[in-house]
């Protein structure tokens, strides 16, 4: 049975760690880096040609502190895959704020420290030289307004015209150990839906003309990983979905805005944010 997942380290895990053609596989520190190389490579994983790295951090179920080395750790990690002299970046927030196993996107998008708007004149009073140009929108879903992420995200992007897009949505997993205790970095961008089986316009620097960094938490798991029926199309999600999903995007929010923003504290900038 072939199991729905997101991680590229899960599709790895499937193949039962054994080398693959065209996929390089490092681990250690809690950090699992998947590079896939070719299209050996894609058809072998399953996944696009791309970096992906995969973070362990503490359950966000019990967990309140995010000032405890995690936003310079996964700060450090973006950063390395941010393309050089990267100095106006769109952040995009993925999927439906009224369903909260979806919702990681739009509420990351709230934490999010926007600088586009600021003038020289009012970064020179706030005394906040050299920040980045941010802009971040959140894309709402297709059945809400009709229109593709991607297409939004396009059209966004011909005004702002980032050098770099950065893509948050939740991801789907095939163990109920990694919900809530995993990061997935990737460059190789996004297809919205695709660890549930709905596939929508790729989001990647193929349709955009610009690099994408994916980042995602994965929030739910197939029903049929735990019934054993390859036909189970349900997905579920732990009972603590609301605070994982609040807390996850409270981390990746904040470690973005720490990524970008190195002439602010971690504690002022989730001042001007938190």
């Amino acid at each position: 049975m072939q199991s729905k997942t997101d991680l590229a380290v899960e599709s790895f895990e499937e193949s039962g760690k054994t080398k693959l053609g065209g996929v390089v596989v490092k681990e250690g520190n809690g950090i699992t880096y998947v590079r896939v190389l070719n299209k050996d490579g894609e058809r072998r994983l399953g996944k696009p040609v791309g970096e992906y790295i995969t973070v362990e951090v503490p359950s966000f179920v019990n967990d309140a502190d995010i000032f405890d080395g995690r936003l310079q750790k996964i700060a450090k990690i973006l950063k390395n895959l941010l393309p050089p002299d990267c100095d106006n970046i769109l952040v995009v927030g993925l999927g439906n704020m009224d369903i909260t196993a979806d919702a990681l996107g739009p509420k990351t998008g709230s934490y999010i420290f926007a600088t586009r708007h600021l003038s020289p004149q009012l970064k020179k009073e706030m005394c906040v030289g050299g920040l980045k140009t941010v802009s971040c929108v959140c894309t709402g879903v297709l059945g809400e307004t009709g229109i593709e992420s991607a297409e939004i995200i396009k059209g966004v992007a011909s005004v702002v015209k980032p050098s770099c897009v950065i893509a948050v949505d939740a991801l789907a997993a095939t163990s109920a150990k990694r919900l809530g205790t995993t990061v997935q970095f990737s460059t190789s961008g996004i297809v919205p839906g695709s660890g549930v089986g709905n596939h929508r316009y790729e989001i990647s620097r193929k349709t955009l003309g610009v690099p994408v960094i994916s980042i995602g938490i994965p929030t739910v798991i197939s029903a049929s990983v735990i019934s054993g029926r390859e036909g189970d199309s349900m997905f579920v999600t732990p009972r603590e979905i609301d605070r994982l999903t609040e807390q996850g995007a409270k981390l990746i929010g904040m470690s973005i805005n720490v990524c970008l923003q190195s002439s602010i504290s971690e504690r002022d900038l989730y001042a001007l944010v938190g």
